[in-house]
């Protein structure tokens, strides 16, 4: 079970977190119509599409923030849980990953996800991978996925993973939220 958060008006913010092609923009979406509720996409995505790919390293800063940003706009809509896809954790790992370094600033919003988030769903790797012109190799999927994990548990950050079908996702993040 989620704690309560500190103020009634303020909805609890669940992020979901896993590779790429895990199914975290589908289940945000799914989550959000359960729950009625509203749900923040990934930010990084959009840039990325809007600069045809051609993300520079100061992007990463400008995408967490930028995220950040979003879910205050949606905070507003959203009704007792506030579905997250993706964080500053991921955003970092791609800084990591593209330059082989990341911004402080961007690091300093990693580990802030620690204390911003009632809890972290990992969406697992067991639905088939969908090459969309945007997402790395499938191969690299595994590997995205390791990081991320370790990631959470060098943050010291619980996290509930999920899998299955659309519909067995929602029933598994219901048994954690209530």
């Amino acid at each position: 079970m989620v704690p309560a958060t500190s103020s009634p008006a303020a909805p609890a913010r669940i992020v979901l977190l896993g590779a790429e092609s895990t199914g975290k923009t589908t289940l945000c979406r799914a989550l959000a119509a359960a729950y009625s509720t509203a749900w923040v996409p990934e930010y990084g995505r959009q840039l990325t599409e809007e600069k045809m790919g051609a993300l520079t390293f100061a992007d990463h800063l400008l995408i967490a923030q930028r995220h950040l940003e979003l879910e205050e706009e949606q905070v507003a809509q959203a009704r007792r849980f506030l579905f997250v896809d993706t964080n500053a954790i991921t955003t970092a790992l791609y800084s990591y990953y593209y330059y082989q370094r990341c911004d402080p600033a961007l690091l300093q919003l990693a580990r802030a996800c620690r204390l911003r988030y009632a809890h972290t769903i990992v969406c697992q790797p067991s639905i088939p991978f969908e090459a969309d012109g945007w997402r790395g190799p499938e191969a690299l999927r595994n590997v995205q996925q390791g990081t991320t994990l370790m990631q959470l548990d060098l943050l010291g950050i619980p996290y509930t993973c999920v899998e299955g079908s659309v519909a067995e996702r929602v029933r598994q993040v219901r048994a954690v939220l209530g």
